[in-house]
């Protein structure tokens, strides 16, 4: 087997290992999934509120935010992961990922794919089952289309949070994930249409890859029109992952060395 091989198989082996864990509190999954609905709930009520043709005919601001919503959950999940190896570290498990053979670059993707994972296959789930209870029209043909734009903008978000889990190895802070996921999931139009911000904001909405996911996933399962041709936002949030995945690598092992160096890795 090749050493990428090994490397796969040992992320498979801590992704069971997690979820062994997580699915072991067998109310975590029941009262997440209650938490979800409230909040998809309260929108559905909300949405009655918004006059119709905001975002589209009367009732589709509800599924235009409930992919929203969905979407912020994959996004907290991968920002949440210094929170994650921090947990580890306190523990003092964080040592068996040092000298394992993955090492603490692989070791953290490792750590951190579960939740990562997790939160994609549950928001899906939450969408197929508002769409049920709800009756938000998906589009059937766009359901494909979606996964794989969910697994390039999970990939995305993923490599964001290995950032800061960078920080949180070379400076022992894990700070600022929160802002982040709410100035992303407010710029990025996951709960209002980026045409109501003034114009001097909008750009923000052209400098980070939740933008394009949500429009894609929008456009895919809603039909609804993209800011851009649909080539341009592939082309732009594929853009975003593939410059993102080498710099989270380059800043997680320049952040493992410097901790090494002081003697600090272990420490939090």
């Amino acid at each position: 087997m090749s050493t990428l091989g090994h490397y796969l198989g040992a992320v498979v082996a801590t992704i069971k290992r997690d979820a062994t864990i997580f699915f072991s509190y067998r109310m975590r999954l029941f009262s997440q999934l209650l938490g979800m609905l409230f909040t998809v709930t309260t929108f559905y009520y909300v949405a009655k509120l918004v006059r119709p043709g905001a975002v589209g005919p009367q009732g589709r601001y509800f599924a235009f935010v409930v992919i929203g919503i969905v979407a912020t959950a994959v996004l907290t999940s991968a920002l949440n992961s210094a929170q994650i190896i921090r947990a580890e570290l306190m523990a003092g498990n964080f040592e068996r990922v040092l000298i394992s053979p993955l090492g603490p670059v692989w070791g953290v993707v490792a750590v951190a794919a579960f939740p990562i994972l997790y939160a994609t296959i549950f928001s899906g789930a939450m969408l197929g089952l508002a769409a049920i209870l709800f009756g938000i029209p998906v589009a059937a043909g766009g359901i494909l289309p979606a996964l794989g734009v969910a697994v390039v903008g999970a990939l995305a978000m993923g490599c964001i949070g290995m950032l800061f889990v960078a920080g949180l190895l070379a400076f022992k802070s894990a700070m600022g994930a929160t802002w982040v996921v709410a100035g992303l999931s407010l710029l990025g139009g996951a709960y209002f249409p980026l045409r109501l911000f003034p114009s001097w904001l909008r750009w923000t909405s052209d400098v980070q890859p939740f933008t394009p996911t949500l429009d894609l996933l929008r456009h895919a399962l809603l039909g609804t029109p993209t800011r851009h041709s649909v080539f341009v936002e592939v082309l732009t949030l594929v853009g975003f992952t593939a410059v993102l995945m080498p710099l989270c690598v380059g800043a997680l092992a320049l952040a493992t060395s410097l901790s090494r160096r002081r003697g600090t890795i272990m420490e939090y």
